[in-house]
């Protein structure tokens, strides 16, 4: 059907006129100029658009019409600016033309983004030119979404006209920030797993990431000389045959008849000056004689055995100089049978497998725990496809993110990094496609005793004694449709429950987080599975979707984490079931999520902002620390990672450099605090040795704000040390050609009348040792 959509141009006037009473129109007197470019934005149905130059008769701006004649939802809108703690009025006129929802509640009309406000009514039928007023308070925002709207409520078709959009400020508090910190009112302990991380099969997380192998497809699923394989071959590939016989590998592999020589090369490797790189190669050939391996043309020479079958051939080369375009080649002399297995090609530098400079700022991090694999990709993964030789495992196509996963990693290498760490274990089982069977030999593999099936397995590939992994995740955000295995909630509580009894059944004093998700979720797997879980989890990811203003994009942070704290309350509240088990929330995944894919699949960028907002989100975490038992960043490398990579370079993000200073200063213990902060974003902790007390502070406005902290001068000494995170503006980023953009500055600080100076648009730590006996221990 067709639609048609009518713009008589539209413009936006910028924020800081529009405040002003004087000129606080929305929509530009002007004629001629282009919607796209003003702060105006369509979200658009149907490409179809069509402008013209009509004002208003009555107001000499310019008016905007929707129109459809099939069933859709359509929107106009403006992110505005304003002021926090303040009171606002939006007016327009609307018009529409035989308006008709899919529902008597759906029509036209306006929305203000997030905020409630007086007025809101939805337009139906035909009506004259109607003024709508809009009353809101802004609270911690300094910005709102201005929406005009077919299909508000529901589905719409018809014709909906907006013009003569005012908005008009009514009342602004006067904020002096002030708070009044009481050490001897203590919180509960914050938990060490706060400054949890998350590690999930996927883009350049672990292969490209934290991995150091340089090889893409090194085990030849794609057969070698096709569009889709990264090897370049001197062969027809439809003359390729497959062994599936898996005589050697769980995977099929490329066999190739050689008549002299064939070639075989893969390019655009990041090679360093005076670096060595260690490698290997598995094939089996018959007839072949030799074989020649290269790297960046250094050329090395091997006989081939004929007596054995498949052969490992280590190699290793030194880099002569630096090149974003080396290559490794292989040629294969002979005549006969080439069964080709599996290559790589590592840094010698490289830590059992690891690339060093990513390991070295994974412990900066420190990061209290892991959690591993995932993430989406769990729910489509077998744990045994991990374990044994490397070179033998599968390379399968996993579903989840549509990619290669190599098997590289698997349970051995993730308990191995976390070794390297002396971090704790998360680790996930499969309950989409995976069984109640497969999650409890997985447990007996990982903690089983030497003497079970599962554990003389483990045995054999290296590791005799069991790893003793604590805490497991039962299954990943299985609410979701996007989930490989989502069933109903009716049929997944059953199925949690055969899954948790297994896995009890093998070892009864691991701890289990069971998949939680806000609302009727919550509520069935609370009623259903008490009995079957220690804690429950929640995700969450803020998008720049709230107005964009700098405190409204910091402030989704706490708000959410808050939130959702409240959410569980509520469920203790009013399931008796549960009302005494105090079932903390393991918020095993959160961030933000929007920024462009620099770094691959989900390789989002982060800027000074994000920052901020991770600050927020720990503040928020110390205020709710008696409900929350972990929380898991997601995700550490690359893939909307808080450290991120190119092939030879690694750096920490803004939010990184946040989850750093915070373990590293921010105290274990909250206090009390109380006061009116607005508009910036304070906590107070003590740390675990009870000498400092340590006062986190959020700037996200654009000006330098004076925090007073009554009866300062009884509490804390004057002088002490700030850790303060900030750049040049809330828009910057670090990347490999400027990886401090954003950075830690510290500095001695002093307390002048009680009052401490916070710099514009930053993360701050300020660190005072207590006056002895000012509070009791």
């Amino acid at each position: 059907m067709k639609i048609t959509f009518k713009l008589l141009i539209v413009l936006a006037c910028f924020f800081s006129a529009c405040s002003e009473k004087e000129n606080n129109s929305l929509l530009s007197p002007r004629e001629g100029e282009n919607i796209k470019e003003k702060d105006w934005q369509y979200e658009e149905w149907s490409p179809t658009e069509l402008f013209s130059d009509t004002l208003s008769e009555n107001y000499n701006t310019q008016i905007l019409i929707l129109h459809s004649d099939s069933l859709i939802t359509e929107r106009w809108f403006k992110t505005i600016g304003v002021k926090p703690f303040a009171e606002y009025k939006v007016s327009g006129y609307i018009k529409t033309v035989n308006v008709a929802g899919e529902s008597k509640e759906a029509g036209a009309g306006f929305r203000l983004g997030k905020f409630d406000f007086k007025g809101d009514t939805i337009f139906k039928g035909s009506t004259n030119w109607t003024k709508v007023e809009m009353e809101f308070s802004t609270e911690m925002d300094d910005s709102f979404i201005l929406e005009l709207i077919l299909g508000k409520g529901g589905k719409a078709k018809g014709k909906v006209y907006f013009d003569n959009l005012r908005l008009e400020e009514l009342s602004a508090d006067d904020l002096n920030p002030t708070v009044k910190i009481e050490p001897e009112k203590k919180l509960e302990p914050m938990s060490p797993y706060i400054y949890g991380q998350f590690i999930e099969h996927m883009g350049k997380s672990i292969y490209g990431g934290m991995w150091a192998e340089m090889l893409e497809d090194r085990k030849f699923y794609y057969i070698p000389g096709t569009p889709k394989s990264p090897w370049y071959a001197s062969l027809d590939p439809s003359e390729v045959g497959i062994d599936s016989s898996y005589s050697y590998s769980q995977g099929k592999l490329p066999v190739i008849q050689v008549e002299k020589k064939i070639n075989l090369n893969q390019d655009n490797l990041s090679l360093e000056s005076g670096e060595n790189y260690v490698g290997r190669v598995v094939f089996k050939g018959e007839g072949i004689n030799e074989v020649i391996i290269s790297l960046n043309g250094n050329k090395k020479s091997f006989v081939i055995d004929q007596e054995i079958g498949f052969q490992k051939i280590p190699f290793e080369f030194s880099a002569e100089s630096d090149t974003k375009t080396g290559s490794l080649e292989f040629n294969f002399i002979g005549t006969g049978e080439l069964t080709l297995a599996a290559v790589s090609l590592m840094p010698a530098t490289n830590i059992k497998g690891y690339r060093p400079e990513v390991i070295n700022l994974m412990k900066e991090l420190n990061s209290s725990i892991y959690r591993w694999p995932g993430g989406n990709f769990v729910s489509g993964y077998d744990w045994k496809d991990g374990i044994g030789d490397p070179d033998k495992r599968p390379t399968r196509f996993e579903r989840a993110w549509n990619g290669l996963e190599y098997n590289d990693v698997g349970i051995h290498e993730f308990m191995q990094l976390c070794e390297i760490l002396e971090a704790e274990a998360n680790i996930a089982v499969n309950t989409g496609l995976g069984t109640a069977q497969l999650a409890a030999n997985e447990v007996e593999y990982i903690n089983g005793a030497r003497h079970t099936e599962m554990g003389k397995w483990r045995a054999r590939n290296g590791r005799p004694d069991p790893y003793n992994v604590k805490l497991w995740a039962v299954g990943n955000e299985m609410f979701g449709d996007w989930q490989l295995g989502h069933m109903p909630i009716e049929e997944y509580v059953e199925k949690h429950n055969k899954v948790v009894k297994a896995m009890w059944d093998i070892d009864p004093d691991i701890e289990l987080i069971a998949v939680g998700y806000p609302g009727m979720w919550n509520d069935m797997m609370y009623e259903n599975c008490s009995e079957n879980m220690t804690y429950i989890s929640e995700h969450f990811y803020k998008q720049d979707w709230h107005a964009g203003g700098l405190l409204t994009h910091v402030n989704q942070m706490p708000e959410i984490i808050k939130e959702v704290a409240e959410e569980h309350r509520r469920a203790r509240r009013e399931i008796p079931s549960i009302k005494e088990k105090n079932i903390k929330i393991a918020m095993d995944e959160w961030n933000y999520w929007y920024g462009p894919h620099v770094y691959g699949l989900l390789g989002t960028r982060y800027f000074l902002r994000d920052a901020l907002g991770i600050a927020a989100g720990l503040n928020e975490f110390s205020r709710q620390s008696d409900i929350y038992y972990m929380a898991n960043y997601a995700q550490t490398v690359n893939v909307i990672g808080a450290i991120k990579t190119t092939k030879t370079e690694a750096w920490l993000e803004g939010t990184g450099l946040v989850l750093k200073l915070y373990r590293k200063e921010f105290g274990t213990q909250p206090v009390e605090l109380s006061g009116n902060p607005q508009p910036l974003d304070v906590a107070a902790t003590i740390t675990e040795n009870g000498e400092f007390l340590t006062i986190s502070v959020v700037n996200a406005t654009h000006k330098d704000q004076v925090l007073e902290i009554e009866e300062a001068a009884n509490t804390l000494r004057n002088t002490g040390t700030s850790y303060i995170i900030s750049g040049e503006n809330d828009m910057v980023y670090n990347d490999d050609d400027n990886p401090e953009r954003i950075k830690i500055t510290e500095a001695e600080i002093q307390i002048s009348e009680n009052k401490l100076d916070i710099p514009r648009e930053s993360a701050g730590i300020y660190k005072f040792s207590l006056i002895e006996n000012s509070y009791e221990n």
